[in-house]
């Protein structure tokens, strides 16, 4: 697989990913990551919530599971 092949999974990866932040309870946050060299889906949760609803990958792309810290709030301009 060519760089721009994978590049662009991974883009469609967290395009999907960004999805869980409206659609799975606890999920506060999702980026790409990068383990051993190779990217990630990194997926940040509240602590307490099931990260069962998550695949382990997605598009081949490995799915890590991070916690938040605790609750974010969104902060004013």
């Amino acid at each position: 697989m060519s760089d721009s092949d994978t590049s662009d999974t991974v883009d469609a990866a967290l395009a999907t990913a960004s999805r869980w932040l409206d659609d799975v309870p606890g999920v506060v946050g999702v980026g790409q990551g990068e383990a051993e060299g190779a990217p990630t889906i990194d997926v940040w949760m509240t602590p307490g919530h099931d990260s069962g609803r998550l695949p382990s990958q997605l598009l081949g792309v490995p799915v890590r599971v991070k916690d938040s810290g605790g609750p974010v709030e969104i902060q004013p301009d």
